[in-house]
């Protein structure tokens, strides 16, 4: 494992209003209406103005049934971290989910993606140093979208190595998704190498460019056919990960150190 440690890290190294009309007023005569609410007695007037604000009452209590349903309805995260030595992972925690008998299941599913790192790049939390942040991209009553980045720095190394990985996770199964789910890889792969990919980072997308057109097509394909943990026949931790987002597909690649050992790429159907 050590060597495919190595190995992946010589890739990287090598490779990563509306308008409104107006109409005149009619003059109304307030005459009466003042006479009128004189003539009223204390009692009278107190029960008006109390009836008068019963709707915006109402209105408010419906309101706040409104956002009491919603809340209960919503899936809530908490993030937590793993530590350990010189090691510290983000990960989130669900609760709330639609199936309760899920959340056992989901939740150890999504810490045990989170640090799967460890162990296949055989980090030593005594003397290597790992720091990663999660986002949660996307969170639904169906959907948990999850990117995790940071570095990590093995004892000896001449430099950290930027990291990038995801998870998606059906909650209503309780598994994993992937780049299999929402794309073809060899799509994907054609796409990378086109002059249509858009660079979502790092910022400075004709180095990206540059170096993704210089693997081939066959190349890219290989990469992506074994993106994210879902692949099939996946040995070690994947070159490249993928979430889906309000349609855009973002995909990560490795690239050189020199431009930041990993690429992300977005894809819609705009920009195919």
């Amino acid at each position: 494992m050590k060597k495919k440690k190595y190995y992946f890290l010589l890739l990287t190294a090598a490779a990563c209003l509306s308008f409104s009309g107006c109409k005149s007023r009619e003059k109304v005569d307030l005459t009466s209406s003042h006479t009128e609410a004189e003539s009223m007695s204390p009692t009278t007037a107190a029960a008006k103005e109390t009836e008068a604000a019963k709707p915006e009452e109402t209105a408010e209590e419906e309101t706040k049934k409104g956002q009491s349903s919603a809340s209960a309805l919503s899936v809530r995260s908490q993030i937590a971290t793993h530590k350990d030595g010189k090691v510290s992972i983000e990960y989130p925690i669900l609760s709330n989910l639609k199936n309760a008998d899920m959340e056992e299941t989901v939740n150890t599913l999504i810490k045990e993606k989170a640090i799967q790192i460890l162990t296949d790049y055989e980090v030593n939390a005594a003397s290597d140093t790992v720091a990663v942040q999660c986002t949660v991209v996307s969170l639904d009553r169906s959907r948990a979208v999850l990117t995790y980045e940071g570095s990590l720095m093995t004892e000896g190394a001449a430099h950290p190595t930027a990291l990038f990985y995801t998870t998606t996770v059906d909650l209503d199964k309780g598994v994993l998704m992937g780049l299999s789910d929402y794309a073809d890889a060899y799509t994907m792969a054609g796409y990378l190498v086109s002059d249509d990919c858009v660079v979502h980072k790092p910022a400075n997308s004709s180095e990206v460019k540059d170096y993704l057109k210089s693997q081939s097509l066959e190349d890219w394909w290989e990469v992506l056919k074994q993106c994210d943990f879902t692949a099939s026949g996946l040995e070690g931790f994947p070159q490249a990960f993928s979430y889906e987002n309000e349609g855009t597909i973002y995909i990560s690649v490795p690239v050189s150190h020199a431009i930041g050992d990993f690429a992300i790429v977005s894809y819609t159907p705009d920009t195919k």
